[in-house]
């Protein structure tokens, strides 16, 4: 008899594990699906010439085609067609409010109207 009610009682604690679980999956996985969802409203990318950067590395303060964005530890930087100096051309890309991406680009990028 011990060990059976031993048993029901292991049961009934596995159960409730398996129900608290779905029912937070339930609540936790629509958030995350929700997260890496981007449908392409909250992006958007502008060319300028660089006027000002940070004195220290990439992190911090630009100036780029007169508008002041400020980069940070998750923000990506793509050297690949010269580098991000003053005077340069680069392309921003704005995700959800925050600069994901500063590229430098050919000058004829920058200057197409």
């Amino acid at each position: 008899m011990c060990c059976s009610m031993r048993s029901l009682w292991l049961g009934k604690i596995i159960m409730v594990t398996l129900a608290v679980t779905f029912v937070l999956s339930l609540f936790v996985l629509p958030g995350l699906v929700a997260a890496k969802r981007d449908d392409g409203r909250n992006r958007s990318e502008f060319y300028g010439i660089v006027e000002e950067r940070p004195a220290n590395g990439f992190q911090g303060q630009w100036v780029i085609g007169g508008r002041v964005v400020t980069s940070d530890a998750g923000t990506e930087f793509d050297e690949s067609d010269g580098p991000l100096v003053v005077g340069g051309c680069a392309k921003v890309k704005i995700r959800s409010d925050r600069v994901h991406e500063i590229e430098s680009e050919p000058m004829r990028d920058c200057l197409k109207k």
